[in-house]
């Protein structure tokens, strides 16, 4: 008998069990897990879940990867899946935002009143600036915007490392490869390896926002549960805890 049983659960959990596959934006890798882990102790269902650049995942989607959920950082990799996706275009939402900050390996930095090129020179000691591609990765999008902002982009535009995506910036700094990046706020939340030395003014930049979207029909209801427990208080509180600003 308890052979049996244990045959009929593992049948049960074959056939009933859904599969969801998140694409989601680098930058929410800690929360995301942290999320997924809790809602898995709580269902059969399994979830898998790929982080990159917005942009290669929204590129991927595009060419037909079979993303149940992309979580984008920002409104324009969205967008550019809505004109040719109906569920999405029904079913995206704003979920985050985030700020910018400028972040040195730890003990490795001093606190910037003032950016300028001399003090960023001063920042680098002869090194790059970390940031991510500004041709296509949100990070680096951002982070142009900023610097053009504060008349820094011409003066710097030879100095920079542009890194694929938000993580990759925020290890480039973390193993002493650079002595500064710029990253999202949340990056640097919590993380003992970095210290944040200078923080972006918000007018700086255009308004950074994380977007959510069911992206096909395939596992709908599974897809939809998942969806919905992005935005409970639960995970908000996850959010939070990791630095992200919550709408």
């Amino acid at each position: 008998m308890p052979v049996f049983c244990v045959f009929c659960f593992s049948q049960a959990r074959s056939l009933w069990a859904d599969e969801i596959l998140i694409f989601a934006a680098s930058s929410l890798t800690l929360p995301l897990q942290k999320i997924i882990n809790i809602y898995q102790r709580n269902t059969l269902n399994r979830v898998r879940i790929s982080f990159a650049a917005s942009s290669t995942l929204a590129r991927q989607i595009s060419q037909g990867a079979p993303a149940d959920i992309f979580v984008s950082a920002n409104q324009k990799w969205m967008d550019f899946l809505t004109k040719q996706n109906s569920v999405i275009a029904q079913s995206k939402r704003k979920i985050l935002s985030n700020n910018l900050v400028i972040i040195s390996p730890i003990n490795h930095g001093r606190v910037i009143k003032h950016l300028n090129i001399t003090s960023i020179k001063n920042m680098l000691k002869g090194g790059r600036l970390g940031i991510g591609d500004p041709d296509h990765v949100p990070l680096g999008i951002y982070s142009k915007q900023a610097l053009t902002h504060l008349n820094l982009w011409q003066p710097m535009k030879n100095r920079l490392a542009r890194l694929t995506n938000a993580r990759a910036v925020l290890t480039f700094v973390e193993w002493g490869e650079t002595s500064a990046g710029i990253v999202y706020q949340s990056d640097a939340h919590l993380n003992k390896k970095v210290s944040v030395i200078y923080k972006l003014p918000h007018t700086s930049h255009n308004r950074i926002t994380y977007w959510a979207a069911i992206s096909r029909k395939a596992n709908h209801d599974a897809s939809r549960q998942f969806f919905d427990i992005l935005f409970n208080q639960n995970s908000k509180f996850v959010f939070k805890h990791h630095g992200f600003l919550v709408n």
